[in-house]
């Protein structure tokens, strides 16, 4: 790097940028500068070569990186016909970009012939695309060592430089201008299968983001005390930043590489997710004992169902929970916990030994020992599933056994109090909390749960699929199945505040019965209703898509992803030798025909006549097939993945809203529930804290909470004024801000 012949980064590694979110993205770009600083340079260009299209927000993500310049391949349309043009993100901020004709290894082979090299027949397959300019030859591809005596066998007039190099003065005049995402098959493969491949990837993908983006770092900035969470942090995002490598998490890989990308995902989310209970750990150590810390991950105040095991008496005919504020506010219970008891006759000397044996450290049958107390030949010893007191000396507690037992018959009983299992609507302050005490109530909550018919709201949908990871390709003589052998709707929760239906469907694929599961579940002061799809797949080479009717004509559609809603029409461009299909990738939405669908991760989605469909599992045999129907040429090697099948127990989840007003917030609502934990602080008043604010339009949204800094991101194409932590940020439409803390 000294001599400026070797450029590093700007990215950690090459993500798919629609497979994970905006803050991977951008925290993928600032580790990768940074390393690259460490190493000499950093090559300031935003190398895409060969992602599989590009995100609306990219030019502005890599201008606030004092990038001006990127280089792609797959994406570009066929409206492009110059090798560079100017790429607008959708706030504005502009790019001039390399459009790599031929790809980023045109010129690879071109020196595997011996003897002097002729570079001829190369410029003038290139020259059209280049005109006047120098043409840009591309040396190295995947899988190809360097040409060892490359420096000796360059010809006279070729000159050798870095990508860097070669754009080291762009000008944008007179380029052609193009906005927004990069979604076409016109110059290249766009490969869209891979939203849908190994659809366990995306949903472990995304888990891990929200532990650590909207859990472990802020409520660790808030709430973390004296621990030093940035080591652990630092591990986890590494993971992130391996998975994100474009056939990693795309499932365009081994099965031994997509083993490995799950076991990453759930170290960063292990990891997140430890951090967070810390933090959760220090704030119910501010509750009383017997009350409950309730965390809001939100930046503005909200309301959550949450759901609550509380030790309450037999006698008491319903529970409700108090606020610090003295609001009363109404449960429902779900189930009760019989009493776990255990029970032994044993002579006197004999009873602190039989405790002794089961016992570790302060565990006895799963469960943590508080106390013992003795009557009439009975030594009962209570336990619980938390600490109450905190600190327990066993062996004095052993020793108190010992002298209260030492003679006669005794009879040994561990006993744990009844619980309830409830739940109710809490309100909670932004990026605080706040702590709720059950008390007793007569009578019954009255119903507030809305009454929504989900027998027809969807249609499971079944095809085959003769294609590989990178392309779906359905066989010419396809058999959709949809009508279900059986069907029964089944009431299993029937609450004032949360309902739950199961619908059971049985179907025939393959000559093999599958029976599913749909799980509807509506909660009071929610406009949605949540759907889980549940089954067994033992299927090959097939597409399952969750169909949800439309409740007007769709024109076209809105979908959430890396900062941004962008808009889509209903069919794409092709024209590369790739089958044009008009599936696309949200994240944290998808709205069309007057309904929004909420996302739990990345998901695959198509207008379909008067339904939106979402491939809920796609079942594929191998990396690629030198002969896919959907696509002319190979994408990748004929590797069998027998793992990609996804046999096994699978599950889809998501929400269906009815309109998609307040669409932002019902994502938010949807996806980052509340935290709770029981109280173990002092005997006292209830309290409740509140974080940092964010006022103003909900179009405005929080994508992160670090110390130092928070990320603030217009959604919308209005500028807005808000505050947060108190300070004025105006907004222009779609901007991403970085504000310090």
């Amino acid at each position: 790097m000294g001599q400026g012949r070797l450029a590093l980064g700007p990215w950690q590694t090459l993500m798919d940028e629609f497979l994970v979110d905006g803050e991977t993205t951008l925290r993928n770009l600032e580790a990768g500068m940074r390393r690259a600083e460490q190493l000499g340079d950093v090559l300031r260009v935003g190398y895409l070569p060969d992602t599989f299209g590009h995100v609306a927000q990219m030019p502005q993500i890599l201008r606030a990186a004092g990038i001006e310049t990127a280089v792609v391949w797959r994406g570009v349309p066929a409206a492009v016909d110059f090798h560079r043009f100017v790429w607008e993100g959708i706030d504005g901020s502009s790019v001039v970009t390399e459009y790599l004709p031929g790809g980023y290894g045109n010129a690879a082979y071109i020196f595997d012939v011996p003897g002097p090299v002729d570079l001829k027949p190369f410029e003038e397959r290139f020259r059209p695309w280049f005109g006047r300019d120098a043409v840009l030859g591309m040396v190295g591809t995947d899988h190809k060592p360097l040409v060892h005596d490359f420096s000796e066998r360059v010809p006279d007039g070729a000159e050798v430089g870095t990508i860097g190099e070669y754009l080291a003065h762009p000008a944008a005049d007179g380029l052609f201008r193009w906005r927004g995402e990069l979604r076409s098959a016109a110059r290249a493969n766009l490969l869209p299968g891979v939203v849908s491949a190994r659809i366990d990837l995306k949903a472990a993908c995304a888990c891990a983001e929200r532990w650590l983006e909207r859990y472990a770092e802020p409520l660790q900035s808030l709430y973390g005390g004296t621990d030093r969470p940035e080591p652990f942090l630092a591990e986890a995002w590494t993971r992130m930043f391996q998975n994100s490598a474009h056939d990693s998490i795309c499932g365009c890989s081994t099965d031994e590489v997509s083993a490995q990308v799950l076991v990453r995902y759930a170290e960063a989310e292990h990891i997140g997710r430890e951090l967070a209970q810390r933090a959760v750990a220090r704030i119910a150590a501010e509750v009383p004992r017997g009350a409950f810390a309730i965390v809001n991950p939100s930046p503005r105040e909200r309301s959550n169902l949450v759901e609550l095991d509380v030790v309450v008496p037999d006698e008491w005919e319903a529970v409700e929970l108090e606020l610090p504020n003295g609001t009363r506010l109404p449960t429902q219970e779900v189930r009760r916990q019989l009493p776990f008891e255990w029970e032994a006759k044993l002579a006197g000397a004999d009873v602190p030994a039989a405790i002794a044996r089961r016992l570790h450290g302060r565990e006895i049958f799963g469960r943590i020992v508080n106390g013992i107390r003795t009557e009439e030949g009975r030594a009962i010893l209570l336990v619980g599933d938390e600490a109450d007191p905190e600190f327990l000396d066993m062996e004095q507690l052993l020793g108190e056994i010992a002298l209260a037992t030492m003679e006669g018959e005794w009879t040994l009983r561990v006993v744990a109090q009844p619980k309830r299992t409830i739940v109710a609507g809490v309100p909670a302050p932004p990026l605080g909390w706040t702590s709720v005490r059950p008390g007793h109530v007569p009578g019954t909550v009255p119903g507030t749960c809305p009454h929504v018919d989900v027998s027809r709201l969807t249609r499971i949908v079944r095809g085959k699929d003769i294609g590989d990871s990178y392309n779906y390709a359905p066989p010419a003589n396809d058999v959709l199945v949809d009508v279900p052998t059986d069907e029964l709707l089944e009431s299993v929760e029937d609450g004032p505040l949360r309902k739950v239906d199961v619908l059971h469907r049985t179907y025939v694929w393959d000559d093999r019965t599958v029976v599913t599961r749909t799980r509807f579940e509506k909660r009071a002061g929610e406009p949605f209703v949540r759907i889980r799809v549940e089954l067994d797949n033992p299927c090959d080479n097939q597409r399952v898509r969750i169909h949800v009717p439309l409740r007007e004509p769709a024109r076209s559609s809105q979908a959430e992803g890396q900062y941004a809603v962008v808009e889509r029409s209903l069919e794409v461009e092709g024209g590369h030798g790739e089958v044009a299909i008009p599936t696309f990738p949200a994240s944290g939405f998808v709205t069309t025909g007057g309904i929004a669908l909420l996302l739990d991760h990345v998901t695959e989605y198509e207008v379909v006549g008067d339904e939106l469909a979402l491939t809920a599992l796609r079942s594929i045999g191998y990396i690629s097939l030198n002969v896919n129907p959907s696509r002319e040429e190979p994408a990748g090697p004929e590797i069998p993945v027998p793992a990609a099948q996804l046999r096994g127990p699978r599950s889809f989840s998501f929400a269906y809203c009815a309109s998609s007003d307040s669409i932002l917030e019902h994502a938010e609502a949807y996806r980052n529930p509340f935290l709770t934990a029981p109280g173990h602080g002092p005997a006292g008043e209830l309290s409740s804290h509140a974080g940092p604010t964010l006022e103003g339009s909900t179009a405005v949204v929080l994508t992160a909470l670090q110390l130092g800094r928070a990320r603030i991101v217009n959604q919308g194409p209005d500028p807005q004024t808000v505050r947060f932590a108190g300070e004025e940020l105006e907004l222009r439409p779609w901007e991403i801000r970085t504000a310090p803390l």
